[in-house]
């Protein structure tokens, strides 16, 4: 028997290796050879030129990649006239194989600043620091004047060297600066709910149309930019709310009243929107991209009058580390293809998405490396069966990735099946601060995407690591899509009202999410499970979270928020999971108490551990009555193997199992992420910092979040 097993193997093996096509590619190629080890081709456009000229059969094409770095001048695409047959590209025997699509700026281009009147404008210290580099002659597009309002990056290129991002000129080079006084806010009352107008200095009523906002500024080092607003002086800051970000032109700057009036007016004005007219002079801000505030090596800044760049090297520039990301087209598109696999490729270095499938069926991202994007790493956008697996995702000016398919308008719905599994994404949303994923199921920002034309189907994400954002974890929205074995930690770094996994959706466009067995730890101003509207028929079993909540924060562990219930009534399920060390364990709204499941949930040393609210025509507390079984807290450790060191499995003897008989052991030790081909080593706690205790403060916006209690 054994004997058969191993022909037939052996057989199988051979009929492989005969449908398959294998070709090489090298940096000592040369497109005229023939594509084998021995003569490789030199580029992936000829490998694109032979599958053109392959007929469709039962062949599998390999293409190998050797080592080495690949420059692109354009998005590697690939569609399904080429490909008619299963595709895998792939780096040679774990070869580092990077593809890159900036420019190298070469030293001839890389010039002292000599102009007299532009040295005035940095420290004499610094005179011969700094250099200047011609951006006409380098061809660069995305070099055009900033917006007089924008989020991101306002489209701008981005500078790396030795593979590092190089950070734009900032003042301060840490934390903010504060507003003082907000004059006019260009936006309105809360009260009115018409954020449209605005307040004059004599606190008159809400009148006109809106205008850009005033304020009186503190930081005197203000005035030194008076001289630059012909050149652009932009500001980017929480302006209303911690989770708004935009940067604006400064229109004007008085030095005697310590003012500065922005060139345009900004959704919901300027100034904390608990405390108009005035605001509450904790509003953060800071300036960005001039040659004026660059005192730190890396730092750089473009003086868009001249097309100049200006930089600060940290170290010597050599031929060939110093490069301009300015390619905003995704490096590699798999366009409408079929059982395409990228596997044990570095991409990096471009200013929009490093890889977009598009449509197609069956498409593979396994084992690469993708860091240095100024947008996502990854989108699927629709298609069927695409996955992303084993990556390590990091140095993201957005987020991870971005996922739609499937459809939600026939009945049954339509799974896209798309999944994203076992990745490290962390350091993301380094350049659009507020609402940049590690993974976005669906969402894009507000809600309501089904009207936009996403749809989200029928996604599985599980067994990634996330951590270090500046906002949310995960965002969703959708139907039926599956969160399961995740973990994640250290986000909202900046922003609060924010949770480990954030959705703002109403009843209509989103339902049936299954969130189970996650690890959220370590954010002590964020949440947890963060329902910011409706949450119909969504499924939460078997998460633990440890917030570390910081005071006088929410920190909610599992937070429901009212939504429709008054129009849209509808149930919870929330059982078997386990809240430690939160402000707030677990908020509940409802309107159907009696078809929900709300039993066998665990709070340890949490503040305030259960909260229950019955919706009718409005909210109001309820008992814990509106429980469908026992729910239990713990001022102290119930019986973890190790809970002072985040050993959060339950030994047998746990008080819980008594206390809960219904309760069922979480899996803890199958979290996160897992060795597999791929995956040959998994991070320890002390490369990651995973369980280091973050502290409230750290740039944190603070806000009481007056409307979302």
């Amino acid at each position: 028997m054994v004997k058969n097993i191993v022909f037939s193997a052996a057989i199988l093996l051979l009929s492989l290796n005969a449908f398959t096509q294998a070709y090489y590619v090298s940096l000592k190629g040369n497109d005229k050879n023939g594509g084998s080890i021995e003569n490789p081709f030199a580029s992936l456009d000829k490998v694109k030129e032979v599958l053109l000229k392959t007929k469709a059969s039962n062949k599998m094409v390999h293409v190998y990649l050797r080592e080495g770095i690949y420059y692109l001048d354009k998005t590697f695409v690939l569609t399904k006239n080429e490909v008619k047959f299963p595709l895998t590209i792939e780096a040679y025997k774990d070869e580092a194989v990077t593809v890159r699509t900036s420019k190298v700026v070469p030293l001839s281009l890389v010039h002292k600043i000599k102009d007299k009147s532009t040295l005035q404008r940095i420290p004499p210290s610094l005179k011969d620091s700094i250099v200047e580099i011609d951006l006409k002659a380098l061809n660069i597009i995305n070099d055009k004047t900033y917006p007089d309002v924008f989020d991101g990056s306002g489209n701008l290129f981005e500078l790396f060297m030795n593979e590092q991002r190089m950070p734009l000129s900032r003042y301060p080079n840490e934390g903010f600066m504060t507003m003082k006084k907000v004059l006019i806010n260009g936006g309105g009352q809360e009260t009115t709910g018409d954020w449209r107008q605005y307040y004059t200095e004599g606190n008159k009523p809400p009148i006109g149309k809106p205008r850009p906002g005033v304020f009186e500024y503190r930081d005197l080092r203000t005035s030194k930019w008076m001289n630059a607003l012909d050149r652009g002086v932009w500001l980017k800051g929480f302006w209303r709310i911690p989770w708004q970000n935009e940067a604006i032109r400064v229109a004007n700057i008085d030095t005697v009243k310590h003012t500065i009036a922005f060139a345009a007016a900004i959704g919901g004005g300027i100034g904390n929107k608990y405390n108009r007219p005035w605001g509450d002079g904790k509003e953060r801000y800071w300036l960005l991209n001039l040659l004026e505030e660059i005192d730190r090596p890396g730092e750089w800044a473009i003086d868009f009058k001249d097309k100049k760049l200006y930089f600060y090297p940290p170290v010597a520039i050599k031929e060939g580390n110093l490069r301009i990301s300015d390619n905003s087209t995704p490096s590699i598109l798999l366009d409408d293809v079929k059982n395409v696999s990228l596997k044990k490729i570095s991409i990096d270095e471009n200013l929009g998405t490093a890889v977009v499938i598009k449509n197609g069926v069956g498409n593979t991202i396994a084992g690469c490396s993708i860091k240095n994007i100024g947008g996502y790493a990854v989108k699927i956008d629709m298609g069927f069966n695409h996955t992303v697996k084993s990556c390590d995702l990091s140095e993201l000016g957005i987020g991870g990735v971005w996922l739609s398919g499937g459809n939600a308008n026939v009945t049954p719905r339509i799974p896209a099946n798309h999944k994203v599994i076992n990745n490290h994404i962390y350091r993301f949303g380094l350049i659009q601060r507020v609402y940049a994923g590690a993974v976005d199921v669906g969402y894009i920002g507000g809600g309501s995407n089904e009207k936009k034309g996403i749809q989200c189907v029928g996604m599985y994400v599980a067994h990634n690591l996330i951590h270090n954002t500046p906002h949310v974890g995960i965002l969703f929205g959708g139907w039926d899509n599956v969160f399961e074995y995740n973990e994640i930690f250290d986000y909202c770094q900046v922003s609060d009202d924010m949770g480990g996994f954030y959705s703002f959706e109403t009843y209509p466009y989103m339902g049936n999410q299954t969130f189970a067995y996650n690890f959220l730890h370590n954010s002590d101003i964020g949440d947890g499970i963060y329902f910011d509207n409706d949450h119909r028929d969504m499924h939460i079993f078997g998460n633990i979270i440890a917030l570390n909540s910081a005071p006088k924060r929410r920190g909610t562990g599992v937070l429901y928020k009212i939504g429709t219930q008054t129009k849209n009534p509808y149930s919870e399920e929330c059982y078997n999971n386990i809240t430690i060390n939160c402000n707030f364990g677990y908020q509940f709204f409802t309107a159907l108490p009696a078809k929900s499941k709300i039993e066998n949930n665990v709070a340890v040393n949490c503040q305030k551990d259960f909260s229950y609210k019955y919706v009718t025509d409005q909210a109001h507390d309820s008992t814990s009555t509106m429980a469908s079984g026992k729910n239990i807290s713990y001022l102290d450790d119930p019986g973890f193997v190790n809970m002072s060191g985040y050993d959060f499995r339950l030994k047998p003897g746990s008080k819980i199992f008594k206390d809960l008989p219904g309760f069922k052991p979480i899996p803890f030790e199958k979290m996160g992420l897992y060795l597999d081909e791929y995956r040959k080593k998994i991070p320890t706690d002390k490369e990651i910092k995973r369980f280091e205790t973050t502290k409230q403060g750290r740039n944190a916006n603070g806000t009481e979040i007056l409307d979302r209690n």
